[in-house]
């Protein structure tokens, strides 16, 4: 039976590095790169946009978080899984993972720690804590420290 490693990508550099480990790292695994559309009034029936237009926003923004991938992804001359879902991405991710059997997460983070990771919550956090498979973070060491 072969692994399967979940990368969730929200479009960050971070995320691009979780990525290029997750391959690196598990070249015999099956790879799964999540993303995952967070709510808010617009994508709502209830909200300023009909229904299908938001589904379809939603749609296009994934697939643009896809396309931003395919480098990477030809450079190690793989292929990926891609899936992206619509709502919180802590809560959608466990549940992915729960759901689809996933043996192990690879995500990037910003690395923030003290008061900023307080404030700004963190979506790293709350998998590290949830999941009930192994999840290795990735912090981007080419990152702006003063972003």
């Amino acid at each position: 039976m072969s692994e399967t490693v979940l990368v969730p990508h929200d479009g960050s550099e971070h995320a691009d590095a979780a990525l290029r480990f997750a391959l690196e790292t598990f070249s015999d695994a099956s790879v799964v790169v999540l993303h995952v559309v967070e709510p808010f009034a617009e994508h709502t029936d209830a909200g300023v946009e009909d229904g299908g237009r938001w589904r379809r926003r939603a749609r296009e923004h994934a697939a643009d978080v896809f396309d931003g991938i395919s480098d990477i992804v030809a450079a190690f001359e793989t292929t990926v899984d891609t899936v992206w879902r619509y709502g919180r991405p802590k809560h959608v991710i466990v549940r992915y993972l729960e759901e689809e059997g996933i043996d192990q997460v690879v995500m990037g983070s910003r690395g923030r720690s003290g008061i900023d990771r307080l404030l700004l919550g963190s979506v790293a956090e709350t998998v590290v804590r949830r999941a009930s498979v192994p999840v290795t973070i990735v912090h981007d060491t080419d990152r702006d420290e003063t972003a």
